[in-house]
């Protein structure tokens, strides 16, 4: 999948982006560069727009979602609780190159270009075309309304992304919104199927994730036990994460019961999986323990080559068995009423912390517990096994990162990264667009028939950023520079529209170009090295020595002793 420009057509805009804001992604013009690894970098001060953009891409990709899905549990189906002439933006034209899901080989003129126009109050509508995308391919409209049998998804299923990724390393709320609706929708769907005995539950149609540390904890497991040597190996990196293997986990499972009191039933919660993948737990683990009273299960697993060849045995993938515990995350919202499900469904704003109860471990369905890692501590050598929650904040956000993109390495995907460097070191930030690209490569299938695959042309990356080391991994063409102008529109221009060269630009060029910085060092020290300057301004020697006493190195120290030494 490849973005090509949003435009957002409401009369009152989204957000902090006003009626008219448009943003170009990859050109036509360009198709080579949709066939390297180039994420889009978003960069510019604080509140100029940059997550809103991310933000309306999910909730158009939400949107979209539950207009072609073939099933929606009752209370999605409810006209207060979703309509399809509603979005959040109301009004956009979005445009999207992608190929088809059947499609063994991945070139450009095997995928279709997707206009999505929406207009104020009325329903989406998708329009595809052909390679190669101009007069000679006929544009035609693709129905987002599924069959009146509901047998299938409506026709513009297919040309979506499969997944919808979402991770903030901060408390962007907004931006995980439709993914908590997501969520809340695929827990409605499996009460509903429960509650109506069926005798399977599939896989969410959804294809909204949002990576939280619980999401993370089942990317790591499944990425340990599926990866092998070669696409693990930028995970293993010492200077990385060091992260050698998977000693061990427990899984903690709550036998609760789904309550439905308008009809004075519940059923257990694990009945629809219980007959597999239930079972297909119980064959992987090294041990497992039911204890009657608290109707708990407890299951243990040391893992070895052999753990590894039975859930390769009894689960299809490692993205089939994160899907899994997707689900088992997913019902732990079990005891949310319908009341507070209501307010998230109709909620088009600023969500905050509190609406969504969080249980409490006796009421989760499900939970990792003693969660070991092998990991060889750099500088010493050594390996230790480590617990996860161990681990620092800027580890955990490679593992998100990392982990996530090995998952879906031959799934089409849209990336949404909010700051997602913001826990790391100077170095580690340096290191991440790297990190990110071998990430990807490392799970490019490289025999398939003409080697028409590129694995970049499955996903695109985009990515809020603060960070001029991460700016500077990017082209000029993929860095999108937010501001505000004189009347307090927000624009977004690429660097290379501008003039600013991004790509192995030193960091200080960067802050002194991006974000309008001209200093080195702080204002405290700034401050501090102006009054010196003022109080020995005629006295050259004291100045030098209380400057080379109280400062380290900078551009500022140098050019305050040259001031000094030419007025005195």
């Amino acid at each position: 999948m490849k973005l090509l420009s949003l435009k957002i057509e409401n009369e009152y805009g989204f957000r902090s982006l006003q009626n008219g804001f448009e943003i170009n992604f990859h050109t036509l013009a360009d198709t080579k560069a949709m066939e390297q690894f180039r994420p889009f970098c978003f960069a510019g001060l604080n509140g100029s727009g940059k997550s809103n953009v991310l933000e309306a891409l999910a909730n158009i990709f939400y949107h979209l979602e539950v207009c072609v899905a073939r099933y929606l549990p009752e209370s999605i189906k409810d006209q207060n609780n979703f309509k399809r002439n509603e979005c959040t933006p109301d009004a956009f034209t979005l445009e999207y190159l992608i190929g088809q899901h059947n499609r063994t080989a991945y070139a450009l003129y095997f995928f279709d270009k997707v206009t999505i126009k929406k207009e104020e109050g009325k329903e989406p509508k998708m329009f595809i075309q052909s390679f190669p995308f101009d007069e000679s391919t006929e544009k035609r409209e693709v129905s987002l309304v599924p069959p009146k049998a509901r047998d299938s998804a409506a026709e513009g299923k297919v040309y979506l992304p499969a997944h919808i990724i979402g991770y903030s390393s901060g408390e962007n709320e907004i931006l995980s919104l439709p993914f908590i609706k997501s969520r809340l929708i695929h827990l409605d769907e499996y009460r509903q199927a429960a509650r109506d005995n069926y005798s399977s539950f599939e896989e969410s149609e959804n294809s909204l994730i949002y990576i939280d540390n619980n999401m993370s904890q089942a990317v790591l497991l499944c990425c340990l036990l599926f990866e092998n040597d070669e696409t693990l190996a930028p995970l293993r990196n010492i200077d990385n994460t060091g992260i050698l293997g998977l000693r061990s986990f427990r899984m903690n499972i709550h036998l609760h019961n789904l309550e439905f009191p308008d009809e004075k039933k519940s059923i257990p919660i694990l009945w629809l999986i219980e007959q597999n993948q239930l079972a297909n737990l119980k064959n992987c683990s090294t041990s497992w323990h039911l204890d009657q009273k608290t109707q708990t299960l407890w299951l243990d697993f040391f893992v070895n080559e052999a753990t590894k060849a039975a859930f390769k045995e009894h689960f299809r993938s490692g993205l089939e068995c994160f899907h899994f515990f997707r689900l088992l995350y997913e019902l732990n919202n079990h005891f949310v009423d319908e009341i507070t499900k209501e307010d998230v469904y109709r909620s088009k704003g600023v969500y905050t912390d509190g609406k969504l109860p969080v249980g409490n471990p006796r009421q989760d369905v499900f939970h990792f517990l003693d969660f070991y890692i092998t990991k060889k501590i750099k500088g010493t050598g050594v390996e230790k096994d480590l617990l996860l929650r161990s681990f620092s904040d800027g580890e955990h956000q490679f593992i998100h990162t990392m982990g996530i993109c090995l998952l879906l390495k031959d799934r089409r995907s849209l990336l949404l990264l909010d700051e997602p460097e913001t826990h790391f070191n100077p170095s580690w930030r340096a290191k991440f667009i790297k990190i990110l690209n071998d990430s990807i490569t490392a799970g490019n299938p490289k025999d398939l028939p003409n080697g028409n695959f590129n694995v970049h042309l499955l996903k695109d990356v985009l990515l809020t950023s603060h960070s001029p080391f991460i700016i500077s991994d990017c082209l000029p063409d993929n860095v999108v520079l937010f501001e505000k102008d004189s009347k307090g529109d927000t624009t977004a221009k690429k660097a290379s529209e501008l003039g600013i060269d991004t790509y192995g630009t030193s960091v200080n060029i960067l802050t002194h170009k991006v974000f309008k910085s001209k200093n080195t060092i702080g204002d405290f020290a700034l401050k501090r090295l102006s009054e010196l300057k003022e109080e020995n301004k005629h006295n050259e020697q004291v100045f030098i020595e209380k400057v080379n006493a109280e400062f380290g190195d900078s551009i500022e120290k140098l050019l305050a002793i040259k001031e000094v030494s030419e007025n005195k």
